[in-house]
């Protein structure tokens, strides 16, 4: 019970040494944070020390309020796929870090779509399924596409059941979408040979 705003008293016995109620005073405190939310930073830590991330160590990318949604890499570059755009970002240390936008009109819809394949990422975006490597970005699901809309366009629960799956081995990039507006996990499987490019 609380019998004043700055007290309160537990009616219970609460130990062998103190038998009967226990009573004590509410102090209150109040706590701040100066956690900075910024959704288009990329953090990145000390040489050769991978747990130690200071502050100060970001590195700014595309709009500021355009959040990343999925960072891939291929050899030396960093790919951060984002709400306004596909960004890469290169350099060998802190001292020459480069950002610079790759393409702004595919945007990435079902960010657990994106896999690396054959040096290549693959995902779901607004130009359907693509190819992105460090020339840019083509479409590879042109002959499909009329499916892909379908799924993409009419009010699917695509964009937290769809996933993509990176089956080197096969040479395929396998996208896995809902079939019907009320499924609640992907149920058919769309299949890109790499070899046939089909």
């Amino acid at each position: 019970t609380t019998p004043t705003a700055t007290t309160f008293t537990v009616n219970a016995d609460v130990g062998i040494n103190q038998p009967g109620p226990l009573s004590g005073t509410v102090y209150k405190t109040t706590a701040a944070s100066d956690n900075n939310e910024t959704p288009n930073r990329v953090y990145y830590s000390k040489i050769n020390q991978p747990e130690a991330v200071p502050a100060i160590n970001y590195i700014d990318v595309g709009s500021k309020d355009k959040q990343i949604l999925r960072i891939l890499a291929l050899r030396d570059n960093l790919f951060c796929l984002k709400e306004d755009g596909i960004f890469i970002v290169t350099g060998s240390g802190p001292g020459n870090f480069s950002v610079r936008l790759l393409d702004n009109s595919a945007i990435l819809t079902a960010p657990d779509s994106a896999v690396v394949l054959n040096n290549l990422i693959y995902c779901l975006t607004t130009q359907g399924v693509v190819s992105i490597s460090d020339s840019g970005v083509s479409i590879v699901s042109r002959n499909i596409e009329d499916q892909i809309k379908k799924v993409t366009t009419f009010n699917y629960n695509f964009k937290n059941t769809a996933f993509g799956v990176s089956y080197e081995s096969d040479r395929a990039y396998l996208l896995w979408l809902p079939t019907t507006k009320q499924d609640t996990v992907a149920t058919q499987c769309f299949r890109y040979s790499t070899i046939t490019n089909t």
